[in-house]
């Protein structure tokens, strides 16, 4: 048995108080009467009586940690004792290797810290070394460094035998399936429960949708998988919550196959349900997962997701707010891979795509543009041409985006939102072969493209795109319409007023009543959805509106 080289703590005076750490990474023979930690803590008392002449007293408490690796700091004895210390009621710790107080460098520095902020030391009953003096801080460094060493060794040599374990297909442990028991270390059917795997496999290809399946089984009591661990607690036996469900609906250990990170082997035991079906269920659960991701199943799903990205390559993802329990609807960049300098986009869904959909309904009028590289077309199909227009811009119009989103996927519209404008295309063949489905013509394949002036503005924190509505792009404002009516009716009610009225009354329809003196061009342009984009509401109820026109339209951006 080794001792140290100099005495902890030379500056205290009176008796010192040891505290003894034991550990021990595994659980394997713990349950015996005379352990591990037991010899670590006899091996420890007995070093505690041999310095009994320079003053050291042992403290009753024990500091364990049973089947805790050295890697980690989340130990409760390890916790316990140096909180003990930090209150000045431990003066020396005492192990009996270092390696089972720690394992790690990192770890090693902060136990040193603590120590020495309350001027404590620990030994080790068999390494001599010293935590007061630099080279025994030296010599300990390292001894970690190789205890390190082993136990990153040991980590590799367990995911290697794991890794060639389920190469083979053999069951590595962890929670038993439902529908299997376990004997020997390999996984059996239990026939039982296997009637609940083979029902939930085949409830889903019948109800389609995890929540419907999710409801039915809690419905026909159909629950978890019920262990009975060795502390004697119980786990399992609980119903089915939606991640649990989608993970065991994925589980290719029914289908007889073992996984390991991205690879894929046969199993060792036998499948409780057949490769056909199992194969069913991940197409359907694939094909509900494109769904929800494009929002076909949304009551309001986003019209352009999955056809939107912008100027940085960057897909835009449709999300939402919700402020005073009404959902407002965004399309926001989606920051993964890029660098972090990169300033997201966020546009307001409705703006936006009223944006688009004005600018394809003009693209599809524009005849010229459609029918330019066509060789021999006749009066006859032009006209059916343009039958065929105004039955598309019909169905463009007015339409809920349920339907509207089939539409614009058909056409293969593509979009990029870039800083200074909107642009965006669709396949010219696509877009006559839903104009004019009987069609001959000889038609080059390319893209007609159809721009959006835009602008960006920084709103806070954040930058936002601002379409500006010109022309065929333009966007009426209800709440601009709603004040301009408004105010021509508080106008009115106004003029009726009778002088008796009171002030605070009549002030406020004043206020209201402003817009109503707007010049006619502007009240036409506000109706139309062609007024400047910077021009809202807002801007007309706060701001001071001119009597003069021709500097309303200056203020107002005309």
């Amino acid at each position: 048995m080794a001792k140290r080289t100099a005495k902890p703590n030379e500056k205290r005076t009176g008796p010192l108080r040891c505290a003894i750490y034991t550990r021990k990474s595994t659980e394997e023979g713990l349950d015996q009467e005379f352990n591990s930690l037991d010899a670590q803590r006899e091996a420890c008392a007995a070093y505690i009586m041999s310095q009994r002449h320079e003053g050291w007293l042992l403290v009753p408490d024990h500091y364990d940690d049973g089947g805790i690796s050295g890697g980690t700091m989340d130990r409760p004895g390890l916790k316990r004792m140096l909180e003990q210390v930090r209150l000045g009621k431990v003066d020396v710790i005492v192990v009996y290797k270092v390696d089972r107080l720690t394992r790690a460098l990192s770890d090693f520095a902060k136990i040193v810290d603590i120590l020495d902020e309350a001027e404590a030391s620990f030994v080790s009953i068999t390494q001599a070394f010293n935590t007061t003096t630099s080279m025994g801080r030296l010599t300990l460094n390292v001894l970690l460094s190789f205890a390190q060493f082993e136990r990153e060794v040991i980590s590799e040599r367990v995911r290697d035998k794991i890794a060639a374990s389920k190469a083979k297909g053999m069951w590595m442990g962890g929670c038993i399936p439902l529908g299997y028991r376990v004997e020997a270390r390999k996984l059996l059917i239990d026939y039982t429960e296997a009637v609940n795997v083979r029902h939930i496999f085949e409830r889903y290809l019948e109800l389609r949708s995890v929540a419907s399946l999710l409801e039915d089984l809690r419905e026909s009591g159909v629950v978890t998988k019920r262990q009975v661990m060795r502390d004697g607690s119980i786990r399992g036996g609980k119903s089915f919550t939606r991640g649990a469900l989608y993970y065991f609906l994925k589980n290719r250990i029914y289908r007889g196959e073992i996984v390991h990170h991205d690879k894929v082997y046969p199993g060792e035991h036998q499948p409780v349900i057949t490769a056909a079906l199992f194969d069913a269920v991940q197409e359907l659960l694939a094909s509900n997962i494109g769904d929800r991701r494009s929002g076909k199943h949304f009551r309001s799903p986003s019209l352009l997701a999955g056809m939107i990205r912008d100027g940085l390559d960057r897909p835009m993802s449709p999300s939402h707010t919700l402020k005073a329990g009404k959902r407002y609807m965004y399309y926001v960049s989606n920051e993964v891979g890029t660098e972090q300098s990169a300033i997201p986009m966020r546009l307001p869904a409705s703006t936006l795509e009223a944006s688009i959909l004005a600018s394809l309904r003009g693209a599809i009028r524009d005849t010229p543009a459609l029918i330019d590289g066509a060789e021999s077309i006749s009066a006859d199909d032009i006209s059916r041409l343009r039958r065929g227009q105004h039955k598309l811009v019909d169905r463009l119009t007015g339409s809920r985006a349920s339907t509207l989103r089939p539409l614009l996927l058909g056409l293969d519209v593509r979009v990029t939102v870039h800083t200074d404008h909107i642009s965006a295309s669709c396949c010219k063949e696509r877009l006559l072969g839903a104009v004019d489905p009987e069609a001959t013509w000889a038609m080059p394949s390319s893209r007609i493209p159809f721009d959006v002036p835009a602008s960006l503005q920084r709103r806070g924190v954040e930058q936002k795109l601002r379409v500006d509505p010109t022309g065929e792009t333009s966007i009426r404002d209800p709440r601009l319409i709603g004040l301009v009516v408004r105010a021509f009716a508080a106008r009115e009610q106004l003029a009726a007023l009778e002088i008796t009225a009171p002030r605070d009354v009549r002030r406020e329809l004043a206020r209201v009543a402003r817009a109503s003196y707007l010049a006619p061009d502007i009240v036409t342009a506000i109706f139309k959805g062609t007024q400047p984009g910077e021009l809202r509401s807002r801007k007309l109820e706060r701001g001071e509106l001119p009597l003069c026109w021709k500097a309303q339209r200056e203020a107002l951006g005309f």
